[in-house]
């Protein structure tokens, strides 16, 4: 199960046209407070997608929450932030991975089918 975070209804959207293509299962979160209450409800999500900005609760804070919770699921960051110190952030805020926007399909295939394999 893959838990989508993403604030941004056309974002959202194409990712879920995006997994439903791939068959993938997913939840679905467009607040930091909705992303933390959905993982914590559900023990079954193995990825999570999540956008960095988010109202409510940001993605920086929902990131460490979430490893601090269940440090074995990966979180690929997904954001319009391009630079290397941003990038550098996120992974030192406990990311497994980084996305940038938009999103080329080919490349979030290939992240998700990396991340999902490893947990076999």
């Amino acid at each position: 199960m893959i838990l989508i975070v993403e604030d941004d209804v056309v974002n959202c959207e194409l990712l879920q046209i995006l997994l439903k293509r791939q068959n993938l299962s997913y939840l679905v979160a467009y607040d930091g407070l909705e992303a933390m209450q959905v993982f914590e409800q559900n023990t079954n999500i193995n990825l999570v997608l999540l956008d960095i900005r988010l109202p409510k609760l940001s993605g920086e804070v929902v990131l460490t929450k979430m490893k601090a919770l269940r440090p074995q699921v990966p979180i690929i960051v997904q954001t319009a932030y391009v630079f290397e110190i941003d990038r550098v952030q996120f992974f030192a805020l406990g990311c497994d991975d980084y996305i940038t926007k938009p999103i080329i399909k080919e490349q979030l295939y290939e992240k998700i089918g990396y991340w999902l394999k490893k947990q076999i």
